[in-house]
């Protein structure tokens, strides 16, 4: 048995029961992998080599050359007492053999069934009584010694190799030949736990047999076979799994499985990878091996079972096999994927040549019978490439039908030529479409060999005519001339007076040209009698841009920066001329005052008003879109914009520059510059959205995505630069005002203490503070409409994002920069206005405490017992309640979102009741007092009912009826007290130390004290 040969011609080879020892194998299988990481042999098969560098394994040993003969010296002795076990190689190969198949010398092989694999559980190891020459070598101490180093070296390699994670295992397991590794898996007990569940020899399959890591080993091994799983991603929708498998192993997994969709493929993929891969093996691996025989290929190709495969079939079968010689699942995979491959190339070029000869002379039915059998290997691609090399456009024949084609395409010199040249390409490719619907057969090989023609006119050959005149318009457009001088260049047709102008044509051109092309591609997709694959030839349409898509967006970005820093600067410029020319006029402040004075506030709302229908019209022409007119103001837009606008290609074809203009005279922001920013970047968006149309796996998809974004932060950018430095100078206005109120204030102060009330003030000091008020009336005049314009501008900006950009940013994700930049803005407008707010409050509560301080007497509530009651409010409240009303009524009038209004008016409130509080705190309050201070209570708080809301009322009200306490009897005062916190009149507005402070100003109250504080539980 021992000297016999295989069938195939190849020597038997002795496999030792010690060879296939588990402990032996596995530590062969970690030599294997560390050798092979190094690129050394990939055999774990003895080999017949005598090499002393290279062991009985085929693998190059580490250890020296002592212990390596020690080694072999003990492993014969071993040898001489059991028995040996011939299998054949190509049997070993074609895993029909096992582990635990040793046999004495005089049985017989029962090999498994051909074609068969499946994992057999590990030999049992069970305790054996050792011969007594085995004893006695085991009783030789020196070579006791020497077993126990061996052992100790192996061991190390073992542990080190198990002690790598799992997913370095599994990948090893991955890149293994199936027979080893089967055999590794059978030896191993480490290994099982990580790809079995329940041992390798359970009726179990899929998930319920293997583990996560075991599934993962067994989808490797498929998508090495060329079949690809990935996950498809689209904007606003889930992430979908797909598979693409080769069409002859679809054809294989319909006659093995029955499975023919792909969600199918995918569930087996999912919970059975194991069976999938089997199955396969199972039907391709006894014509795989027979190419590794020089005599058995060809018979096991044709011969199919008991029939006889015609062409196609064999054509079918060859290219399965070349499908699964991309796994390499054996051992001698290489030179059996060389001859498999040689064999192919064989079969494909006599069908190649008998095509080439039915095209030249004409027979039809020749040519498709040839394609039909060689669409089946290689999806057909040499037929498709036999009609596109033999084109006379590509094979250098003069053909005057194509030299003007030609000639038009190296002479492409502006976008009108290019459109030439593209008309002439569409008779093209309409007249090749009609060629290979009379030399292929179907559908399928005609559409993959049109679009090889319009691949090949786009690519980077010398073939890719279209390219050639891409590139030459790119040179025209380079090279305008820019009309600096007096003297054009007269080889162009076209001069453009600047720079900017240039880079416009330029990136206008380029988008319309992409445009143009896209179109001719969608009408190509619908050509008779056939139609090219639209998502392929828009790729190669798309690629055809990818060496200019770089320098294309940087240009889009410099052309927006410089734009806007322009309209900038020339605004910059316009306002500091009218800032000086409003200082000269407000030298003599009488002017000023006379000014604002004649300003009708209701007015001034009312062309407010106007303006912002008119921005909103303007608005609403230029994005082209239908806008409810709630919609300014509101902060959903979403439901008021109606319809969306039609994305045009290339530069919109309305004019830039709108026409809305500053209607509001000496307006701190433009609006029309800021609309003009809007529109050029939606120009911008619109030439790059042609670039983002493309496949989003394609790099030019993400770069054009990448600009979108960039720009648009570009434009919040800008006006968040023409925005701030307005509020900044507002802001500066409101805290110089606030300065000079805190500065009069104190020298009234000083005025007051030098001089005797009824003397008054100099009649310069009151016109001053007049002035001061008149100022203060018109910057907060300048502030509120602020407000109204840069919330007029931030909603122009939601508006274009929801109508524009909302495809290209999803909103929802905070990560991205442009949502951060639109935070960024929003906030700091919010900022602005919180602190603008927050000065115009500061400068009425001084305002106001300067008018108290000055115009409220001692005597108003500590009159003299001979003077009458009036009952009517004193000097100082009534002027108090004159200046609010003068103060909020611009308030009222400039501001139409009632939200903003109620926060101002709650905050002066709430700002005014605590100046009321301590106002009174200053004076000793008599009886009659007491009644002239309800008087004045009542006054204000008839100004609060009617500007403040209600919450905020409840602070005037609880001060009004605290100020009771200063008419009643003292024996009545704490009843008074008691029945007021019993109503919970004080919750959540006075604390009881501010309570008692106030009721602490009777004039009389050290008198009463004791009839107050006496055992009180409610102060």
């Amino acid at each position: 048995m021992a000297d016999d040969k295989d069938s195939d011609g190849s020597e038997g080879l002795n496999l030792t029961s010690s060879w296939l020892s588990p402990r032996s194998l596995l530590d062969r299988t970690t030599k294997f992998v560390l050798n092979a990481a190094h690129g050394k042999s990939r055999s774990l098969l003895p080999t017949t080599e005598n090499d002393r560098s290279v062991t009985e394994t085929g693998i190059l040993d580490w250890e020296d050359e002592e212990e390596d003969e020690e080694e072999e010296e003990e492993e014969e002795e071993e040898e001489k007492a059991q028995p040996t076990l011939v299998v054949p190689e190509h049997d070993v190969l074609a895993g029909r053999w096992n582990a635990y198949l040793i046999a004495d010398q005089d049985e017989k092989l029962s090999p498994l069934p051909r074609g068969m694999l499946r994992v057999i559980p590990p030999r049992k190891r069970t305790a054996t009584c050792q011969s007594k020459d085995y004893n006695s070598m085991r009783a030789d101490v020196t070579k006791n010694k020497v077993v126990a180093r061996l052992k100790s070296a192996n061991e190390f390699r073992r542990q080190s190799f198990l002690s790598l994670p799992i997913k370095v295992l599994g990948r090893i397991l991955e890149f293994l030949p199936v027979d080893a590794m089967l055999v590794v898996l059978g030896s191993c007990r480490a290994l099982r736990r990580v790809m079995h569940r329940q041992g390798p020899g359970c009726e179990l399959a899929g998930d319920q047999a293997y583990t996560t890591m075991g599934m993962r080993v067994w989808r490797a091994r498929i998508q090495q076979m060329g079949w690809r799983i990935w996950w498809e991603r689209q904007r606003g929708k889930e992430h979908q799994q797909r598979i693409a498998v080769p069409r002859s192993h679809q054809e294989l997994l319909k006659s093995i499985c029955g499975v023919t969709d792909e969600t199918e493929i995918l569930n087996l993929l999912k919970t059975e990878p194991d069976l999938v891969f089997k199955a396969i093996y199972d039907d391709l691996i006894s014509d795989y091996m027979s190419f590794g025989s020089a005599d058995r290929c060809v018979p096991a190709v044709i011969f199919g079972g008991s029939r006889v495969r015609g062409p196609a079939q064999v054509a079918q079968r060859l290219d399965q096999l070349l499908w699964f010689a991309r796994g390499r699942f054996t051992c001698a995979a290489e030179y059996t994927n060389q001859r498999l491959v040689a064999a192919a190339d064989r079969f494909e070029a006599e069908y190649q040549w008998q095509f080439k000869r039915a095209l030249v002379v004409g027979d039809c039915e020749e040519m498709k019978a040839c394609a039909r059998v060689m669409e089946n290997i290689r999806d057909g691609r040499m037929c498709i490439r036999v009609l596109v090399d033999i084109h006379p456009l590509f094979n250098g024949v003069q053909d005057p039908r194509y030299a003007q084609l030609v000639i038009e395409g190296n002479s492409v010199s502006n976008a009108h030529s290019f459109e030439s040249f593209l008309n002439k390409l569409d008779l093209l490719v309409a007249e090749h479409a009609r060629v290979v619907a009379a030399a292929l057969p179907g559908t399928v090989l005609p559409r993959s060999a049109l679009f090889c023609l319009v691949e090949e006119l786009f690519a980077p050959t010398k073939n890719g005519l279209a390219l050639r005149a891409l590139q030459n318009l790119y040179k025209y457009l380079q090279a305008i001339p820019i009309a600096t001088d007096t003297l054009t260049n007269e080889k162009h047709e076209l001069v453009v007076p600047d720079e900017a102008t240039k880079d416009i044509v330029f990136l206008t051109t380029v988008a319309s040209v992409v445009s143009l092309l896209l179109q001719t591609v969608d009408k190509w997709a619908q050509m008779e009698p056939v139609a090219l694959p639209h998502e392929l030839a828009r790729r190669s349409v798309f690629a055809a841009f990818g060496d200019i898509i770089d320098e294309y967006v940087q240009l889009e970005r410099r052309v927006i920066e410089r734009a806007y820093e322009g309209e900038l600067a020339q605004w910059t410029s316009k306002s500091r001329s009218n800032t000086a020319t409003s200082h000269m006029d407000q030298v003599d402040g009488t002017k000023h005052v006379e000014s604002v004075r004649l300003i009708n506030f209701q007015k001034r709302q009312q062309q407010m008003d106007e303006y912002k229908e008119r921005v909103l019209q303007v608005l609403q022409e230029r994005l082209q879109i239908r806008l409810d007119t709630q919609a300014l103001g509101t902060e959903d837009l979403g439901a008021h914009l109606e319809g969306r606008r039609r994305r045009s290609s290339g530069a919109s074809s309305m004019p830039r520059r709108t026409v809305v203009g500053d209607g509001l005279g000496q307006a701190p922001i433009s609006i029309d510059m800021c609309l003009n920013m809007v529109l050029t970047n939606r120009d911008a968006v619109d030439r790059l959205a042609v670039f983002a149309k493309a496949p989003l796996d394609m790099r030019l998809s993400g770069l054009a995505q990448e600009a979108v974004e960039t720009i648009f932060c570009v434009l919040l950018r800008s006006i968040g630069n023409h925005v701030r430095p307005a509020f900044r100078q507002i802001l500066n206005e409101l805290r110089e005002l606030e300065h000079a109120v805190m500065v009069t204030t104190q020298q009234s102060n000083v005025q007051q203490t030098t001089a005797t009330h009824e003397a008054g003030y100099s009649a310069q000091h009151v016109q001053a503070e007049r002035q001061l008020r008149e100022k203060f009336t018109a910057a907060e005049l300048g502030f509120f409409e602020l407000i109204h314009l840069s919330d007029l501008a931030v909603q122009m900006i939601e508006i274009y994002f929801k109508t524009y950009l909302e495809e290209f940013i999803d909103e929802q994700d905070f990560l991205n920069m442009a949502n951060q930049e639109r935070k960024s803005l929003e906030h700091a407008v919010d900022d602005n206005v919180a602190v603008g707010m927050d000065c115009v409050i500061e400068i009425i509560m001084r305002q106001t405490g300067h008018i108290l301080d000055t115009e409220q007497a001692d005597s108003d509530y500590s009159p003299d017992s001979n003077v009458s009651l009036t009952l009517m409010p004193t000097m100082a409240c009534t002027r108090t309640v004159q200046f609010l009303s003068e103060s909020t009524v611009v308030l009222q009038n400039m501001t139409g979102q009632r939200q903003i209004r109620d926060v101002f008016l709650a905050e002066v409130g709430i700002r005014l009741f605590q100046l009321l509080l301590e106002h009174i705190k200053k004076y000793q309050i008599t009886q009659p007092g007491g009644f002239q201070l309800i008087a004045d209570l009542n006054l204000v708080y008839d100004w609060a009912s009617q500007h403040v809301d209600a919450d905020t009322l409840r602070f005037f009200t609880a001060l009004k009826d605290l100020a009771n306490c200063f008419i009643l009897a003292p024996r009545d005062l704490r009843g008074f007290l008691q029945d007021q916190y019993s109503r919970h009149t004080f919750d959540g507005v006075m604390r009881s130390e501010e309570v008692y402070d106030v009721v602490a100003c009777r004039a009389d109250y050290r008198d009463i004290r004791t009839q107050v504080e006496g055992h009180c539980d409610f102060m």
